[in-house]
């Protein structure tokens, strides 16, 4: 069992070699063969300096020869103007090609993200998928060109300084090398223990990054409850955590350079002692000494260097192991093969049998309705009842796992995602503003419309004054998710957003929901205008705004218990007339506490 799993896992990260080196780097594959040569002439190159100084110790300065000593001089400062550009070469075109790389990998996920239904967001932390993109990212990044450089720079520089070593004096050579496994076995179980505390950290840095994130948003929560303290404690853990793990990698990193140098000083020490004795009795030269040292030194650094990749090839596997998992979620909603794009529109939507659940809970069971084109439908009923579930329906937003809902005839999993949304113009309660202008944010509607137009959208949206009062106009920007403006402000953006999209569906969740009388009536106006000739779905608290509705649901449970338009309602004196007294009829509300 314990052999079996180091096997199963280098088999598992040879095949996510493979598969990135397939899915992303086959297209740079010209330029990245250039790289790897360059690498390989980069190493060699290397080789020579040592070899030219032992030339000149020897022969030139020896010997008294002056013309050889500058000659071989210049020789050098050609040889090292050569690596340099080659390394200048090397690092530009690999950090490009890795950048690129890095591009096309963002692209990708982020597109990717973009697929996903609202339920994998219901269950996904946001911190969590901003570390993945951002923080996995950035470190394959600096891997894809760092680990081929110092697998081929330092693979080829251990063979060619491992052969000049031996060339210039094996007995030497064999003296020197006995201490070169300690190295090696010091490198890798300090990066064993790099590795596990990495793991660590990493796990804690998303765990952070989602505590941060979610804090930030809802400070406005944290300093009207007064809950500062509360959240620092809760912040300290997730950052003590990050912390302790953070030590735990530093703590075997700490010994990494001072074992490095120990050794270092023994191999010289014998390298000094058992060479100079030769030197002393002829048996070697200065020079070759001299060159012996220095490819000792190229050979000990690369040999620790990739005694270090495990860390680096882990932490790339483990990113590209994150990036993938997120890369092969299938979308649980997505087209079908034989779907269809919608052309003209008229607004029928009708649910047969629909039954849905979050997770294991029911929450709409046997829903059957049916909307004509133009008509005006509201949904009431207790918090939780599954109004809102209905409206994100239609769109496809959630899929039932039992019954139909057709658009026009036609079964909306029959129709392209894309063209089905374009037909569906959606307010919520708490319709989301980018951090951007506010003509941008109108004309998120549809990108394609005009100043004019968004202006236009404006004041049918009652939200033109308002502009007009702002510092720099419809260029002012809203801050983060708008906070630079008002509920009922933001509100009126979302409807003016929903008047440039002019879908022939609205839906409007609590439109009017937490704003003021006088802002009421504005949104209100809006809506008017709006709902003109639409089919529209209305979920609303207050019940003041959907009397004038077609039909009315009532609906608790997951069920519809009443159905009518208003006057109907109340003279059945069901609960729609119940909930209607409630915040119409004082004495019913008195008489409603009395019998609870």
């Amino acid at each position: 069992m314990t052999r079996t799993k180091p096997i199963s896992k280098i088999k598992k990260g040879w095949r996510l070699i493979r598969r990135f080196y397939r899915e992303y780097v086959t297209s740079f594959k010209e330029r990245t063969f250039i790289i790897w040569f360059l690498h390989v002439l980069f190493a060699a190159a290397l080789i020579a300096p040592p070899f030219l100084l032992k030339q000149l110790i020897d022969e030139g300065i020896i010997n008294r020869n002056v013309d050889l000593v500058w000659f071989l001089a210049l020789a050098l400062v050609g040889v090292f103007s050569f690596i340099a550009a080659i390394d200048k070469i090397r690092t530009f075109l690999g950090h490009v090609i890795a950048q690129k790389i890095t591009y096309n990998l963002r692209n990708d996920l982020y597109s990717h993200l973009q697929k996903l239904s609202f339920r994998f967001y219901d269950n996904t932390k946001i911190g969590e998928l901003l570390s993945r993109i951002i923080d996995d990212l950035n470190v394959v990044q600096e891997i894809i060109y760092h680990m081929p450089e110092n697998i081929i720079t330092n693979g080829c520089m251990i063979l060619l300084t491992g052969i000049m070593i031996f060339y210039l004096n094996w007995r030497l050579a064999l003296a020197t090398l006995t201490v070169m496994p300690v190295i090696a076995i010091s490198a890798y179980i300090i990066s064993l223990k790099m590795f596990k505390g990495s793991r660590e950290v990493r796990k804690r840095k998303a765990l952070l990054a989602s505590r941060v994130e979610d804090n930030l948003s809802g400070m406005r929560i944290i300093q009207s409850f007064v809950r500062e303290n509360y959240e620092m404690e809760r912040f300290d853990r997730e950052n003590e955590g990050h912390y302790r793990g953070r030590v735990k990698v530093i703590a075997p990193m700490s010994w990494l350079f001072p074992i490095s140098i120990l050794i270092l000083g023994i191999s010289l020490a014998v390298t000094m002692g058992y060479g100079g004795h030769q030197v002393i009795e002829g048996a070697m030269t200065i020079g070759a000494l001299t060159a012996f040292v220095m490819y000792l030194r190229r050979f000990m650094w690369p040999l620790l260097e990739i005694s270090m990749l495990s860390e680096s090839a882990i932490r790339f596997l483990a990113g590209m192991e994150r990036f993938f998992k997120y890369m092969d979620m299938h979308p649980d909603i997505k087209d079908s093969p034989k779907a269809i794009k919608l052309k003209e529109v008229k607004g029928e939507i009708q649910f047969e049998n629909i039954w849905f659940r979050y997770d294991k809970e029911v929450i709409l069971k046997d829903i059957n309705l049916r909307i004509l084109p133009g008509q005006t439908i509201a949904l009431v009923g207790p918090s939780g009842s599954g109004k809102t579930t209905v409206t994100r329906l239609i769109p496809r937003f959630y899929e039932p796992y039992k019954g139909e809902i057709l658009l026009d005839g036609k079964d909306i999993k029959e129709v392209k995602l894309r063209s089905l949304r374009a037909q569906i113009g959606v307010v919520m309660q708490d319709d989301y503003l980018f951090s951007d202008s506010l003509v941008n944010n109108i004309a998120y509607g549809r990108l394609s419309a005009s100043k004019k137009e968004v202006i236009e959208a404006a004041r049918q949206a009652n939200i033109h004054q308002f502009a007009g009062e702002l510092p720099e106009g419809y260029e002012t920007q809203l801050g983060e998710r708008g906070v630079k403006v008002s509920e009922g402000q933001a509100q009126r953006i979302s409807i003016a957003r929903a008047v440039l999209k002019d879908s022939p569906i609205l839906i409007l969740d609590e439109a009017t929901s937490s704003v003021d009388s006088e802002t009421e009536l504005l949104i209100q106006q809006a809506l008017k205008k709006l709902m003109r000739n639409k089919t529209c779905i209305v979920i609303a608290h207050r019940l003041s705004t959907i009397i004038g509705a077609d039909r009315i649901l009532f609906i608790e449970n997951g069920r519809i218990v009443e159905e009518g338009n208003h006057e109907q309602l109340l003279k059945k004196d069901g609960r729609y007339a119940h909930f209607y007294n409630l915040q119409f009829n004082p004495k019913s509300k008195v008489v409603s506490r009395q019998q609870t």
